[in-house]
């Protein structure tokens, strides 16, 4: 007995062994008698057609004879054949010469065309391998010759053309490819942790279907803004921020010898031919956050897709801009619109928005339908809002008269919601969550005017105009807006309301300010800690400064920063200047809309806010 269990499992380890070289040198036997003859039992010839299948030293003509007979026999393949399957699948036929490669794809055309189950099995290979590959760096190889790196780009090339060449045949084959196929790229679609040439690389491929397959097109990018959007809250403006100051500060301290050497000698009068970038520039060269680096490369690949689609040889195309904005729309609503926390890929939008202005007319007209549609849940009315506010207010491509239709939409609501409540709130406090659109777009308008108050008030007609929206009435209304919304923005808006006397918001500060209660927040441990400045709407601008460097510079010409709120020929009192000096200090450093919340709400009557305790 164990000498038969010896033999028995000898005779196994035969079996599964890889085949010998003159094995596989030997004239092949047709496939279609291998495939007999294991039907029978005899399975040597059937493992050595597996095995040599996968080997890469297999020679050229044994492969190709193999292929030319498999398309022959697909019909043959029944369910017992799956691990040929895989076998086959497994193939590295993109890296043989033109006819593997043509023989490879008539192999997978004939197999689809007789057995539609393994159709699934094929698309994933096939978007496994629109994955580039990482140049691995050997020892062997020379770093500083980019001949290996150029090589390497030229082989991944050639693959891709291929697997695209073998998705559009069996487009036309199967009907049903479309629906298996965005599942299979879903799948296949690269972890974020992988290096930024791999992400781009396969978003690009996945662009070049999108141009291939529209009708995938909305569902492609919806894969492709889902993983940057995970890149996105993974790498936040602060650290970010932090990155360039850190690098900025290690470069400072490394040269600071050398410069107290060198400070003296050589100093040559500048021409200004040389100028130095700016403080924001070195800065943005200087970021060194790897998650940042990736999503700014992937940015430009997208917006650089968005571009090429809407304009040939400089020419706008309005059909295919209208398809790709519907296609846009649903990907906003479907990603963006649910996502707290994203800060660059929503400048997509953005960008996208800048070619035209009837496409920022949609995208501002889907918002508001989107916030005024009473089903909508509060938290995505509240989004919708920011949206507006922070789109309007940082787009300079848009006109003031766009601004002033949105700011009349608003405002219309805002008063119209006040009539109804009124009566309502005669004895009891305003709820915040009750009433969350409402303060929301009261912080859009007053986001706005922060924004836009010098081309709304250029002259009289405007003050005229800013007059009529009847501000007063809003602050000062029974659900006491300046209460909840951001301070440093409420802080700012009275500041401007005051200078051109269209609202007066002190008197409700102060008393916002005496009658503020401390937030208790309760960890899991059941201890609570005291926060006194607040931030009840949860606010954040979508459209706050964009931090990445690359993709950036397609945004810097399109963007408005934050001026200030003082004006050029405004002249205060000393006596003035002192009262209000907390409010007027909020100007050009003021980063706004970057949760601002750290800025308190108080009034002009209290001297130190810092050291009064609530």
């Amino acid at each position: 007995m164990p000498g038969t269990l010896i033999r028995s499992t000898m005779a196994a380890e035969e079996v599964f062994k890889k085949p010998s070289s003159s094995l596989l040198k030997k004239k092949p036997t047709s496939v279609k008698k291998i495939l007999q003859d294991y039907q029978q039992g005899n399975r040597r010839e059937y493992d050595a057609l597996l095995h040599g299948l996968q080997d890469p030293d297999i020679e050229v003509s044994t492969l190709l004879l193999w292929l030319k007979d498999l398309k022959k026999c697909t019909s043959l393949i029944t369910k017992e054949f799956e691990p040929l399957i895989r076998a086959i699948l497994q193939v590295k036929w993109c890296n043989y010469d033109s006819k593997v490669v043509k023989a490879y794809q008539e192999v997978l055309e004939t197999l689809v065309s007789a057995h539609t189950v393994y159709l699934t099995h094929i698309l994933a290979a096939l978007t496994q391998s629109l994955v580039p590959e990482q140049l691995i760096i050997t020892a062997s190889m020379d770093v500083s010759n980019p001949g290996e790196e150029r090589e390497h780009e030229v082989k991944q090339k050639k693959k891709f053309i291929a697997v695209h060449k073998t998705l559009k045949m069996l487009l036309h084959i199967a009907p049903v490819t479309p629906q298996y196929l965005i599942v299979a790229l879903g799948e296949s679609f690269p972890w974020t942790g992988h290096s930024a040439c791999i992400l781009d690389g396969y978003i690009k491929n996945l662009l070049e279907i999108a141009n291939y397959l529209p009708e995938l097109r909305a569902k492609i990018l919806e894969l492709i803004l889902h993983r940057m959007t995970e890149l996105d809250v993974n790498a936040p403006k602060q650290e970010i921020i932090e990155s360039a100051q850190t690098t900025t500060q290690e470069t400072s301290d490394g040269q600071d010898e050398e410069h107290m050497q060198f400070d003296m000698e050589g100093v040559e009068e500048s021409d200004g031919s040389n100028s130095k970038p700016t403080d924001k520039e070195d800065q943005a060269e200087r970021i060194t956050h790897e998650v940042a680096l990736k999503l700014d490369q992937i940015m430009c690949t997208v917006m650089e897709y968005l571009h090429t689609v809407c304009f040939v040889n400089g020419e706008f195309q309005l059909e295919e801009a209208k398809v790709l904005h519907r296609h846009m729309l649903l990907v906003f609503e479907k990603v963006l619109l649910r996502t707290h926390g994203s800060s660059h890929v929503q400048f997509l939008f953005y960008y996208f928005c800048s070619f035209r202005q009837a496409i920022v007319d949609a995208f501002l007209e889907h918002l508001w339908k989107k916030f005024v549609n009473p089903n909508t849940p509060a938290v995505i009315r509240q989004v919708a809002s920011s949206y507006i506010a922070s789109f309007i207010a940082r787009a300079d491509f848009i006109p003031i008269s766009t601004v002033t239709a949105c700011l009349d939409l608003m405002v219309s609501w805002i008063h119209s919601y006040i009539d109804n409540q009124e009566s309502v709130l005669q004895q009891c406090q305003a709820d915040v969550s009750l009433h969350l659109p409402f303060y929301s777009l009261c912080q859009a308008i007053l986001y706005v005017f922060v924004f836009r108050h010098r081309q709304l008030i250029e002259d009289n007609k405007g003050l005229r105009y800013v007059m009529g929206l009847n501000f007063e009435r809003i602050v000062t209304c029974r659900l006491n807006p300046l209460r909840v919304c951001l301070p440093s923005v409420v802080n700012v808006f009275a500041t401007l309301a005051r200078n051109y006397q269209v609202a007066f918001c002190y008197t409700i500060l102060e008393r916002n300010a005496r009658s503020m209660l401390p937030v208790i927040i309760t960890n899991p441990n059941g201890e609570g800690s005291k926060v006194k400045h607040q931030n009840p709407l949860d606010s954040f601008f979508p459209f706050d400064p964009y931090l990445l460097p690359r993709s950036g510079k397609l945004i810097e010409s399109l963007y408005r920063n934050w001026e200030g709120c003082k004006e050029d020929d405004q002249t205060e009192t000393e006596e003035e200047d002192d009262e209000f000096v907390q409010y007027e200090t909020l100007d050009k450093d003021l980063p706004m809309g970057i949760t601002p919340t750290s800025l308190a709400c108080v009034s002009p009557g209290f001297r130190t806010p810092s050291s009064y305790e609530i």
